[in-house]
């Protein structure tokens, strides 16, 4: 049988029936080529130890040639599929090109190659961003007045929705995201999302504003959002507001974010509907060196004796509310295990009768359980202040030190300390600046040992 001869269906069915060494013999080429065939044409072969098991008398199970065909042509969509995600139509590449002769207008040089141009990943992710905002906000405008050579409708919308999706992973890094707080009860459709440009001005802006209410004592400054600004998104689809007007306004305070936004109906009768999205924390999304009145508590690596020696009477009487709190609690949690409450009540049966001792001091050990955590958290605070008092600082300050051989930034959250006989350890914990000023969403722990033996035999 020559080898161009074999069918799918032929070469399936050899090697099933018998090894592959015996089928390239029969064939004339090698193993190795008797694989390549099959891969060629899609068929699959026996498992590792198959035919050990059919030579022990077992009947493995043998694959249908159909589900397997079927198998590789879901396999061959997917690839498909994936290849071509990012692939403009047509008529989404106009939207794009219209966008991008925009931004040439505006002066924006973006260097994409538009006669080349097929896929998202032919743009950056700048561009991307700045094309999806002016695509939201104009695309409906453009096949209106003819910038665009389509007829605006369902199919056309959909179309631009779907590049929107294409365009939003891409674009998303770019983009300030705000979210609209709760649901809407007088219309059907959730959200939107407010997509608005990250640009440096944008951020310079926001500092600005963030000053003016930090120095004014104002609760937040209000500035109205144009379409050049921002987007209006819901659930990442693009929607015409051919039925409706909004007005939306970016609103800072000295610490937060938001925009507020209302949506008034075509039809008169119906009442303005005020919105807000929900609040972005500036530090989580702006440079922090950007914020007036944000300035950094510096420690150095390693924190002076002299500065822990004035509070040796409190770090003693710390100690000392912890081992009687350790004490107690241990007693307290000694008893109430080492006798059952069957035991305990039958004791009182025999020797007490109605008075119930054992019983009555079962129930005050549980009273104490509640007095001891409270005591606890009380042991926590004071570790806490303290710890701030001695370092100088308190949760909320941004603190800076030189920390394992680099330069750390945190936002701390807590401030606390532990002690042993012979060492003081300060513990702060917060998420950590990038290196670009922002914060992140990792959290590190500083740590500063001082050395406690001296310290106390100088008050001697």
């Amino acid at each position: 049988m020559a080898k161009r001869d074999l069918s799918r269906e032929e070469l399936f069915a050899l090697v099933w029936e018998r090894p592959t060494s015996e089928i390239a013999t029969e064939l004339g080429i090698s193993d190795v080529a008797v694989g390549k065939l099959c891969e060629k044409l899609q068929v699959p072969k026996p498992p590792r130890g198959y035919w050990a098991r059919v030579e022990a008398g077992q009947t493995p199970r043998r694959p249908a040639l159909k589900a397997f065909r079927e198998e590789l042509e879901e396999k061959r969509k997917s690839r498909i599929q994936a290849r071509t995600a990012g692939q403009f139509t047509e008529l989404q590449l106009k939207f794009v090109n219209a966008a991008l002769d925009e931004l040439r207008k505006r002066g924006v040089e973006h260097h994409v190659d538009t006669s080349r141009l097929k896929h998202v990943l032919h743009l950056d992710q700048d561009v991307a961003a700045q094309v999806l905002l002016l695509i939201q906000s104009q695309a409906q405008k453009w096949a209106q007045n003819g910038r665009v050579d389509v007829n605006w409708g369902p199919s056309v919308r959909t179309s631009v929705g779907k590049l929107v999706e294409r365009l939003m992973p891409l674009a998303r890094p770019q983009l300030l995201t705000f979210e609209t707080e709760g649901k809407r009860h007088s219309f059907s459709a959730p959200g939107p999302v407010v997509f608005v440009q990250w640009t440096s001005e944008l951020q310079t802006r926001i500092a600005t504003l963030a000053a003016i209410a930090r120095d004014q004592n104002l609760s937040h400054v209000v500035q109205p959002l144009s379409a050049a600004d921002h987007a209006w998104s819901s659930n990442h689809l693009y929607q015409p507001e051919a039925d409706f007007i909004v007005n939306s306004y970016l609103c800072i305070s000295p610490e937060a974010a938001w925009i507020e936004w209302y949506r008034r109906s075509w039809r008169e009768e119906n009442q303005p509907e005020r919105h807000s999205t929900s609040k972005i924390k500036l530090r989580d999304v702006m440079p922090i060196d950007f914020l007036d009145g944000e300035e950094d508590r510096v420690l150095p690596p390693a924190i002076a004796e002299a500065k822990v020696k004035p509070y040796q009477a409190r770090l003693q009487a710390l100690d000392e509310a912890e081992r009687i709190h350790e004490m107690i609690t241990n007693a307290a949690y000694a008893m109430d295990r080492s006798v059952p409450d069957e035991v305990l009540a039958m004791a009182d049966r025999i020797w007490f009768g109605a008075e119930r001792p054992f019983r009555a001091a079962r129930d005050a050990f549980a009273h104490i359980e509640t007095d001891l955590e409270r005591w606890e958290q009380q042991i926590e605070a004071e570790r806490s202040q303290l710890a701030q008092a001695v370092l100088g600082v308190r949760p909320g300050d941004i603190i800076a030190s030189q920390h394992n051989g680099a330069f750390v930034r945190i936002s701390a959250e807590s401030v606390s300390l532990y002690s042993t006989d012979k060492h003081v350890t300060f513990l702060l914990s917060g998420r950590r600046f990038r290196k670009d000023g922002t914060l992140g969403k990792m959290n590190e722990t500083m740590s500063f040992v001082v050395d406690r033996v001296q310290n106390d035999e100088s008050q001697r």
